[in-house]
């Protein structure tokens, strides 16, 4: 009640003579639409006590859990405990992300449960409608899943969850503003830290987010939490530096135009812990003291659902709109765990395939989206992520694992359904054909790849067969191929959207004759495109034709030095560029100028609390590989693939495999590499220079939707690289060239941009596509190293006149190899049919 009286004064108090409270006060632009006023005094200062939840990060993942249910256990004592303090100083604890309070709640005894649910109503316990705080690599499927709990809480709690909140990261996926609106979320709170970011404008401060629908969701962009306690010194435990830092604070609203008659700040136990930390004790104390003083604004503590209704001292209609995707600045720090990324990727892949097909293991499928929307919180590691660091190896591993285990698991909830699709007893004898399955909502034409082991078995009284064995691993369609697998291709097979087909062995054709012409030849080059240095010899060079293109290769290196578009007429590359198609370079930081983290971002607590940004204009060392070790073409079937193994900077080795096909205008590059123990900042980057007149367009696509670069980015959103869910593209006025990821999702547009933001990218003639496949720039949180071989997996493509919804189906395509299964001896006869499943499990 006393929230919502001053509430009613604020509102009493917005008029014109209230606003006119000082000379001091500057005319500013207010949230308000079109409007000019005075900026007037905060009246009052909100403080949201909460503990940022890091999945890692201060303390191994399971161990996070744990402490996170003891803050609510803690917190309810202490509020309990402080009951009869003034209603200003009475603590609140807010519950900053709702996954720890199901986790106790699903634990805690009855009793424990109403103490919980009466503090609530009583407002003192705050809840938020969203499960963690997510980087940007969920696809729609997993923001959906990401406030589905939100249904369960209000079920225990008896009252709606209006508020959500993403704290820490700089940024959120457009599609996430439906999905809030979806689920009757009024309001999204930003805490966004700038760290290797900067803020969205205004901050502090709010705006109306246009979803895509064309909804619009109330923003509230406030500081990054913490800022009570580092703006106002909390942790001296001093009214006297309270004072000293509300003046600074105070003066930093005017200059920035800040109108609202509130200021909004949370807190934590910082600087002792400052994230997963739990209540503070002292902190009442001091704001009893505060108050008491009356020198200042009142502070009182406050909860998500007392920030909304503060808010709502503007109108909703009288927000300012703003359209676009907040595309993140920090999720290129995913780039630092390629193998379990990519993991993470096709886990999401077969996951769909599962919900179109249908399963009987609903708990496997289950635990496969635990894991994968996990690997998907924006925490990765240890804050000191140091490979010498016993805590940071264990966290890494806790979170590479959670890819991979919902990569198994999902895989095996498909097989499962592609069995009982096939009506497969456990045991039986030899196969009678096979199963393929079309799980797109559009029509396929797939060009499947069956073992040759399949059709020895395919025999009356064949070998036995058995359920585990057909579930092996060399039996999975989708798996990486080996170099020793022995695969038989088959003429493409027509299938309708959301179908199947079962086809005897006896009915499937092998591919035709291949139609790709390759010839090479001899010819004096002088100073010729190499790694080394240039020679005066006869080179080969070479030519392969296909349909779709012509491509000129440097018989000696590889290179490709042409790729023409025969469809469309065009050269794709630009010639005149010194790097070739899919050309590896790896940056990093010049140890002569500065070799650390801090090359392009030197950070100052002090003076982001102010958003000052430390991003420095680093100038980075960026070479090429040293010489080429071999080059290789082969053609079989309907197919070419030129290999090319390099030796190159930073890594034991690096092959690529450029597959060209005549049955598909997509070029597969398959890319395997081995990154050398180096702790120093790197990135690995695969570039593509493109043959494309100036004033371009951008697009990529994320959870769903497609993001025009620039157009649909909010102001301030990162520009300099996106992370991408199928494909990014850039089209000129008759062409558009895709890159299709589905394995590494991060991507650059027009050339190098790691660096300061920018308002805009350029739209220079001949831009470069970057494949941004690896780095370890990220100074917290992230791996420094990665185990192991690395294998990525791209396309590209060009187009004329491509819509948005044929490129995601075309990407889509790409993403999700053909779904082939053996049908046994007594499994379902030939046919065809549509699948039955719903459209989610």
């Amino acid at each position: 009640m006393w929230g919502l009286l001053r509430i009613a004064r604020w509102r009493t108090r917005i008029g014109p003579a209230r606003r006119a409270v000082s000379t001091a006060h500057a005319h500013t632009k207010s949230p308000l639409k079109g409007s000019t006023v005075s900026v007037t005094s905060v009246e009052e200062i909100l403080v949201l006590h909460h503990s940022h939840l890091d999945v890692g990060y201060t303390h191994a993942q399971p161990v996070v859990w744990q402490l996170q249910g003891e803050y609510i256990t803690q917190a309810v004592e202490w509020l309990e405990a402080t009951a009869d303090l003034p209603v200003e100083a009475q603590p609140k604890w807010t519950c900053e992300a709702y996954e720890p309070v199901l986790r106790w709640l699903r634990a805690a005894p009855q009793s424990q449960i109403d103490r919980f649910v009466a503090l609530h109503q009583a407002g003192r316990i705050g809840v938020a409608a969203l499960r963690w705080n997510v980087s940007a690599l969920p696809d729609r499927p997993g923001l959906n899943r990401l406030i589905e709990g939100k249904r369960e809480l209000e079920a225990v709690l008896g009252s709606r969850v209006s508020v959500a909140c993403q704290h820490d990261v700089p940024g959120a996926q457009w599609a996430l503003a439906d999905v809030l609106l979806d689920a009757g979320v009024d309001m999204l709170i930003m805490g966004a830290n700038l760290h290797s970011g900067r803020p969205v404008q205004p901050r502090p401060g709010m705006f109306g987010w246009e979803a895509p629908s064309g909804r619009t969701l109330r923003v509230f962009n406030g500081h990054h939490y913490t800022m009570f306690d580092q703006l106002l010194y909390s942790w001296d435990d001093s009214v006297d530096r309270m004072q000293e830092g509300w003046e600074e604070t105070s003066a930093h609203l005017q200059r920035s135009g800040y109108s609202l008659p509130f200021l909004y700040l949370s807190s934590t136990c910082s600087p002792v812990m400052w994230d997963n930390a739990p209540p503070n004790p002292y902190l009442p104390g001091l704001i009893q003291r505060w108050n008491e003083r009356g020198e200042g604004p009142t502070i009182r503590y406050a909860t998500f659902d007392d920030l909304r209704d503060a808010a709502s001292v503007v109108p909703h209609d009288q927000l300012e709109v703003r359209r676009g995707d907040w595309t993140d600045y920090w999720t290129f720090g995913a780039g630092s765990t390629p193998t379990a990324t990519s993991a993470s990727r096709h886990a999401k892949a077969r996951l769909h395939e599962v919900a179109a097909i249908g399963t009987d293991r609903r708990d496997v499928v289950h635990t496969a989206q635990e894991r994968t929307d996990l690997f998907d919180e924006h925490t990765w590691g240890f804050f000191d992520p140091s490979p010498a660091n016993p805590q940071a190896v264990t966290t890494e591993l806790l979170k590479r694992a959670l890819a991979h285990e919902a990569d198994e698991l999902a895989g095996f909830a498909l097989m499962s359904g592609l069995e009982a699709l096939a009506e497969n007893p456990p045991a039986d004898r030899g196969l009678s054909g096979v199963l393929v399955v079309n799980a797109a909502d559009h029509a396929r034409t797939v060009h499947p790849e069956i073992p040759e082991a399949w059709f020895r078995d395919a025999r009356p009284a064949g070998e036995r067969t058995y359920r585990a064995r057909r579930m092996a691993y060399d039996s999975r369609p989708w798996r990486v191929r080996l170099p020793n697998d022995e695969v038989r291709r088959v003429q493409g097979i027509e299938l309708p959207a959301r179908s199947y087909r079962i086809v005897p062995f006896a009915e499937l054709r092998g591919v035709q004759s291949s139609t790709i012409q390759h010839h090479t030849e001899q010819q004096p080059t002088f100073g010729s495109p190499s790694w080394d240095a240039f020679s005066e010899v006869a080179r080969v060079t070479g030519t392969i034709e296909t349909p779709f293109h012509r491509v000129q290769y440097d018989g000696e290196t590889g290179r490709i030095v042409s790729l023409f578009d025969i469809v469309n007429g065009a050269e794709l590359t630009n010639t005149d560029d010194e790097y070739d198609f899919f050309e590896f370079v790896r940056e990093r930081a010049d140890a002569m100028v500065d070799g650390t983290r801090e090359a392009f971002y030197k950070r100052d607590l002090d003076g982001e609390k102010f958003d000052q940004l430390g991003w420095d204009a680093w100038r980075p060392i960026r070479e090429r590989a040293r010489r080429p070790l071999s080059c290789s073409v082969v053609v079989e079937d309907d197919r070419a693939t030129l290999t090319r193994r390099i030796d190159a900077p930073g890594l034991s080795f690096l092959t690529q495999r450029f597959t060209f096909s005549s049955s598909s205008p997509v070029i597969e590059v398959d890319v395997e590499f081995e990154l050398l123990a180096d702790t120093t900042p790197q990135a690995i980057y695969f570039v593509t220079p493109l043959n494309m007149p100036a004033n371009w367009s951008g697009s990529f696509d994320s959870a769903g939707e497609v993001v025009r670069l620039d157009d649909d980015q909010l102001e301030g959103a990162c520009r300099g690289w996106a992370t991408v869910e199928t494909f990014a593209a850039i089209s000129g006025s008759s062409l558009t060239q895709v890159l299709f990821t589905p394995d590494a999702p991060l991507v650059q547009f027009g050339t190098f941009h790691f660096g300061p933001p920018m308002d805009r990218v350029p739209r220079d003639s001949n831009p470069r596509m970057l494949a941004w496949a690896y780095n370890n720039y990220w100074m917290t949180n992230y791996p420094l190293t990665e185990p192991g071989v690395v294998r990525l997996r791209f396309g590209f493509a060009s187009y004329a006149h491509v819509a948005d919804q044929e490129l995601r189906e075309r990407a889509y395509d790409f993403a999700h190899a053909p779904i082939i299964w053996p049908v046994t001896t007594h499994g379902r006869s030939p046919g065809a049919g549509r699948l039955t499943a719903p459209s989610a499990v």
